[in-house]
């Protein structure tokens, strides 16, 4: 079995996922083993049901090596359970393919116990700053690493899992261009940035260079010259944002929160504002849809560019 989750994390790698998704994925699978006692192969319907039915019941804090999965903690939000079916779908997906199993038992249970039913939208209510709050926002910032990551958020739309997966060699200054990979969620290799934001970046590079002894390919790394985790990326907004009255940790509602998705939000909205046409600001944000095709064979990446060159708000910083 072990040697079976190695074989499937190297196939992550090779299907080119996140580093993210290679370095959980396979946890998800050693907490499942743990659950079920070590065979895999001979799991069914009922089995990965019960599974579900535990991990909403026994509340684990987070996915754990094998033998640490019941440790007592917070309840599961319904995003990190789909992460646990989605880890577990990949690896019977994987022993499918290699004719291991006869199916996969885990995608009619995420079919039928998983779906999701949205009642309302919530973007109307997610806070959206002003571009005089944004140029606050940044001015706050003397850490010239955080005051890039936040400018980068704000200026180019990443989530921040996209964020936290870029490789510095990822980055062109020269054509102001940052090229990410293509994920179930983002359609577009290419994002953009304006002067403003290669002035800050720059700085950031150079303090990066001295500082990255272990030459981790990281973009951003943390005090300990890890690569910065999504945890510490959305920490460094919203401390920064409360700092500037933008996000008060102790309240429930959503309007009340700044987080790195309300840049995303910020991002598209204001070049809506300022004229950006519709089709091209779902190239920017990477949104995968029906009509990208048609939308792709409109404009060629120049057009983009210099549309995006156009219509991003200056901060004036």
């Amino acid at each position: 079995m072990d040697q079976m989750i190695e074989e499937f994390r190297t196939d992550l790698k090779t299907k080119g996922v996140s580093n993210r998704t290679v370095n959980e994925y396979p946890l998800y699978v050693r907490a499942f083993q743990t659950f079920v006692g070590g065979d895999l192969l001979s799991v069914d319907e009922n089995v990965v049901k019960n599974y579900l039915a535990y991990l909403r019941e026994r509340h684990p804090k987070r996915p754990l090596v094998a033998g640490h999965i019941d440790d007592g903690g917070r309840k599961l939000t319904k995003a990190t359970l789909k992460k646990y079916m989605s880890g577990l779908s990949a690896f019977y997906d994987f022993l499918l393919w290699n004719g291991k199993i006869a199916r996969n038992p885990v995608s009619s249970v995420r079919k039928r116990y998983m779906k999701d039913y949205k009642a309302h939208d919530t973007s109307q209510r997610r806070q959206c700053p002003t571009i005089a709050q944004a140029k606050k926002l940044v001015e706050s910032i003397l850490d010239p690493k955080e005051k890039a990551v936040v400018l980068l958020l704000i200026k180019t739309g990443l989530r921040r899992h996209e964020l936290y997966d870029l490789n510095v060699d990822a980055v062109n200054m020269e054509n102001q261009t940052i090229r990410i990979k293509p994920t179930a969620k983002r359609s577009n290799e290419i994002v953009y940035f304006d002067k403003e934001t290669a002035n800050v970046l720059g700085k950031w590079l150079k303090i990066r260079e001295r500082e990255n002894s272990n030459n981790i390919p990281a973009l951003f790394l943390d005090r300990f010259q890890n690569r910065l985790s999504p945890l510490a990326i959305c920490n460094i907004v919203t401390k920064h944002a409360t700092a500037v009255g933008l996000h008060d940790p102790n309240s429930n509602r959503l309007e009340d929160k700044l987080t790195p998705h309300s840049l995303r939000h910020y991002f598209s909205t204001r070049l809506r504002e300022r004229g950006c046409p519709r089709d091209i600001v779902q190239i920017l944000r990477g949104d995968v849809g029906t009509e990208s095709i048609d939308t792709y064979l409109h404009y060629s990446a120049e057009d983009v560019k210099q549309a995006y060159l156009d219509y991003v708000p200056p901060l004036g910083i």
